[in-house]
């Protein structure tokens, strides 16, 4: 590992950045987001640079930067691409204390700026050390494609039961086990499929020591058109949660080597789905990989109808669909139908809801 990974906290705190071209701007956006008070200089910035000065916490100076603009500057960016601004900034800064990035330069730089996955509070860095930032920007491209906003939305729901989870769960272990639970198990599922009320209702029933994890359920996977690195980040957690997997008999191999290695694989037939809710309804977690987009299926829809009419709770995990396209399946052949650009939504099935 050739840099340390660190977080910094520059909320409020007074961060230079010189230039006025892209490279300026992602700095003074990154800064910002960051709460930063940020100081922009450059005689003629270019237009997204203009774009962002009326921001809050932005003060332009039309001119370069002289030595005690740096004064009490945490983090000092070189952004302009003219050598002599460069190195200037870089020995005033660090006469300062402050730490220095200059980009495209690395033997100006205290630290390199990551590839950043932003779904706060959760917050991704991604670094190749310099060596490959291509790698890094399709990576972040890969995660950024399979992990929901819901989950930056999920850690801050669940922030807000830390002071009675502390009070409850005093060992540390325990505590640690339960933040799993709460956030792989049901509670977690709940809560991305929209049901934040279900959430509170089973994390209530945790803490007062009937444990969310012992409720089954049947989860409709989408898979979309079978390619593994199409599987979203919900289908592969919920997959990997399973107790019992129930797939088409000419599932990839690719895909059942996804799910939980233990978990019990069965060929799904309709005229089993009876059998698939007792399984539910004694506490087994019932995943049923379905082609296509289940949310969008009419047969899908009809085997939650049946599923929710014996006590089962029933969740759909939208499959990832062809830009432009909804995948359908009919028997082991899925076509493809133009649709609108709306992206699809979980969807939760509870013995008390309705489609």
């Amino acid at each position: 590992m050739d840099h340390l990974p660190i977080f910094l906290d520059i909320r409020g705190r007074k961060v230079v950045i010189d230039g006025g071209g892209t490279t300026a701007a992602r700095r003074v956006e990154r800064a910002l987001d960051a709460g930063a008070q940020v100081h922009v200089f450059d005689p003629a910035p270019e237009g997204e640079v203009l774009d962002l000065l009326n921001r809050r916490g932005v003060t332009h100076y039309a001119r370069l930067p002289v030595e005690s603009d740096f004064a009490g500057c945490v983090i000092a960016y070189g952004a302009s691409d003219v050598p002599e601004r460069d190195e200037f900034l870089h020995a005033a800064a660090k006469a300062e204390g402050a730490l220095v990035n200059v980009a495209d330069v690395k033997p100006l730089c205290d630290f390199i700026t990551p590839s950043i996955v932003d779904r706060s509070p959760v917050t991704i860095a991604i670094s190749t050390g310099g060596a490959a930032p291509v790698i890094a920007r399709i990576l972040r491209a890969r995660i950024e494609s399979l992990l929901p906003s819901g989950y930056g939305r999920l850690a801050s729901f669940l922030s807000s039961f830390r002071g009675v989870i502390e009070t409850h769960i005093t060992g540390g272990r325990a505590r640690r086990r339960f933040w799993e639970q709460m956030i792989e198990g049901p509670i977690g599922d709940a809560f991305l499929a929209g049901d934040e009320t279900r959430a509170e209702d089973l994390i209530d029933q945790s803490l007062a020591g009937s444990g969310p994890d012992q409720t089954g359920g049947v989860w409709l996977v989408g898979i979309g058109s079978g390619a593994q690195d199409l599987l979203t980040f919900r289908a592969l957690s919920v997959m990997q949660r399973a107790d019992v997997i129930l797939h088409d008999p000419q599932l990839s191999k690719d895909i059942l080597a996804l799910t939980r290695r233990d978990a019990t694989r069965m060929i799904a037939e309709e005229a089993e789905i009876d059998s698939y809710a007792k399984l539910a309804n004694s506490g087994r977690r019932v995943v049923w990989l379905v082609s296509g987009d289940p949310a969008q299926r009419a047969d899908a829809k009809s085997w939650s109808v049946r599923l929710t009419g014996q006590g089962t709770e029933v969740q759909v995990v939208p499959g990832v669909s062809n830009s432009g396209y909804s995948t359908h399946s009919e028997g082991n052949v899925i076509s493809l139908s133009q649709t609108s650009d709306q992206n699809p939504h979980a969807m939760s099935l509870s013995p008390r809801a309705s489609l």
